[in-house]
């Protein structure tokens, strides 16, 4: 069902102050006053309209709202409403042309013509739904329509006297304020007048746009659906092919002391029955057994998951790891936080080269790194929790796609990565850069809207792991460099620039 909806805009000139009116959904003004171009951005004006759409529902036939605005654009004073096409002179209901495309039409009253064509190629592509425009002013650029056709000299031109010779001077809407008489030369400045009758000052007028089909939101909201069913879709057949591999990791070493009790077991049961017991002296003895075997385990797990916890910054790796951390915060005059404890790696939160960071090798993510707006939602691990803004995309490369079950990315580049390889490439080149230097060692990886987190497989391959997470000391510094450089790539991403990266060594 066709909805429509009235809009009337004004903004103000960056070079004078003078108010423009924003009579079209059309980027470029011109100041009546100076005549100076200004440039809207079809961002600004498709969000004029998706506020509108958002907000369709809400409204009775005539009702809307409105304010100011204040933009990168500029300055903007809006309304918009519930209306379907009407006469801005008359308030009669204009006719709603047939067939789309360009075309005018005239009120039925008062015979004001409007012209009706489709929304900018630009601006639809933000708002779907927009169909038609019905403005006053004609459509940019060169239309084929005769019936369009501007006439640039109008209004007709206006004959006035050279104030030094008296000669006649023709003045017309596409003169110079002040022009050149061509019988002495002399520089005659146009009178305020004459000035005004050939520049009209035009004023804010109403304009529509038909918008159908499902709005931007509605488009995103099934889009989300649609992405979530086949993430969960892919995720139960990665389950199902990976089950007996997880199980095998997660369970291994259950597996390895269940395989000791048992051959102990085993073994007593052949010494007793060796020695001439029977089986129902041999079964008392196992079931002694098996007390004393399950008493020393509930003891001994937590027991030796404590020491673990309080010798592993002592020890090994785990020593090499904190003294690292030690150096690298004495290099840079940070804070080792929590270092005093024997026990504890402790943590490095800082500023670095104006981003936060956080080094904490006892947390899942052992450093993370501050990015400003990524456009991608990245994660080695599930769940994930993407917002509503990025769209879900499938690179084609099986490594990447399996090791990221989450991949979100904004909807421009989530079209240009499906797009073909050479895009893939192309947008995706921080993250496939950061892997070559360091997929093998990756245990966590996450890239969100805030900030890039990475954790490497020391400390992560085994379940309910309460102590021993480490990163080799001598990765710490280049994995944070990396993460400074990948961190600034991606942001490059975001804006459209190309991405500086280092050669990867071969």
């Amino acid at each position: 069902m066709t909805r429509y909806g009235c809009f009337e805009i004004r903004t103000s000139c960056r070079s004078c102050g003078h108010p423009i009116p924003v009579n079209a959904p059309q980027g470029l003004l011109t100041c009546a006053a100076c005549f100076e171009e200004m440039v809207i951005s079809p961002e600004r004006i498709a969000g004029f309209l998706n506020d509108f759409e958002e907000e369709y529902e809400g409204f009775t036939e005539g009702q809307g709202q409105g304010g100011t605005l204040m933009s990168g654009d500029g300055t903007f004073k809006y309304g918009y409403w519930r209306l379907e096409p009407r006469c801005s002179s008359c308030r009669t209901a204009l006719p709603i042309p047939e067939e789309p495309g360009i075309s005018s039409i005239r009120c039925s009253n008062c015979n004001l013509k409007y012209f009706v064509y489709p929304v900018p190629e630009p601006i639809q592509k933000k708002v779907p739904s927009a169909r038609l425009c019905f403005t006053l002013q004609p459509p940019p650029g060169n239309r084929a329509s005769g019936d369009l056709a501007v006439n640039d000299a109008s209004p007709e031109p206006v004959v006035m006297s050279c104030p030094q010779c008296a000669a006649a001077l023709a003045v017309s809407s596409v003169s110079e304020r002040i022009m050149k008489c061509n019988y002495c030369n002399t520089e005659v400045y146009v009178p305020d007048t004459i000035w005004k009758r050939l520049h009209p000052v035009v004023k804010s007028e109403e304009w529509f746009v038909s918008f159908e089909g499902q709005t931007g939101a509605q488009i995103q909201a099934s889009r989300r659906l649609r992405d979530q069913k086949d993430q969960r879709k892919e995720l139960k057949a990665r389950r199902l092919n990976n089950a007996a591999d997880k199980i095998g990791v997660r369970f291994k070493p259950i597996l390895k002391y269940a395989g000791v009790v048992a051959a102990l077991f085993l073994i007593m049961a052949f010494a007793l029955f060796a020695t001439g017991h029977n089986y129902s002296e041999v079964m008392k003895r196992l079931s002694a057994l098996t007390g004393v075997v399950f008493t020393i385990s509930v003891v001994s797990i937590p027991v030796g998951f404590a020491l673990r916890s309080f010798f592993f910054a002592r020890i090994g790796k785990g020593r090499v790891c904190k003294q690292a951390m030690a150096h690298l915060a004495e290099k840079h005059s940070w804070k080792h936080r929590s270092a005093e404890h024997n026990s504890t790696l402790g943590y490095i939160n800082a500023k670095y080269c104006g981003r936060d960071i956080e080094i904490d090798p006892a947390d899942d993510y052992a450093i993370e790194v501050e990015l400003n707006d990524s456009p991608f939602y990245l994660s080695t691990e599930v769940p994930g929790y993407p917002g509503d803004e990025v769209q879900r995309f499938t690179t084609g490369d099986s490594t990447f796609d399996d090791l990221f079950p989450i991949r979100y990315a904004t909807p421009v580049l989530a079209e240009r990565i499906e797009r073909s390889v050479d895009e893939t490439k192309a947008v995706l080149a921080p993250v496939y850069w950061f892997l070559d230097r360091w997929e093998g060692m990756l245990g966590r990886l996450k890239i969100d809207s805030s900030d890039v987190s990475v954790h490497l497989i020391p400390g992560h391959i085994e379940i309910m792991d309460s102590g021993g997470k480490y990163l080799p000391g001598e990765y710490i510094e280049p994995l944070l460099e990396d993460m400074m450089v990948l961190a600034a790539a991606i942001e490059a991403v975001a804006t459209g620039k190309e991405p500086e990266l280092p050669a990867n060594k071969k």
